[in-house]
């Protein structure tokens, strides 16, 4: 991620060129663009997709790519229970 660098002052004001004026004024105007690009990409629906889904696959597969049992056997038990719970208020 990029830093927010700050633009040196003059001692005097006007004591520029319309040359560094126009060049601050690029080199400002680029950084700009870049930091607009990366906002986009960031909330780009396919990056934040695929965001999700590793972060959801993270929780049951490990660096290494083994499944967590126990992270697994957490969530069918919580899944059972909940199709439980309300299959029996249901039926009251």
């Amino acid at each position: 991620m990029s830093t927010i660098r700050s633009v040196p002052t003059d001692p005097k004001p006007g004591s520029r060129s319309p040359a560094q004026i126009e060049a601050d004024i690029e080199r400002t105007r680029l950084r700009l663009a870049g930091t607009v690009d990366a906002i986009a990409d960031r909330v780009k629906p396919a990056n934040v997709v695929r965001r999700t889904a590793d972060s959801a696959r993270s929780v049951v597969v490990d660096d290494e790519g083994y499944p967590r049992v126990a992270r697994i056997a957490a969530l069918g038990l919580g899944a059972v229970a909940a199709v439980s719970l309300f299959l029996w208020r249901r039926r009251r």
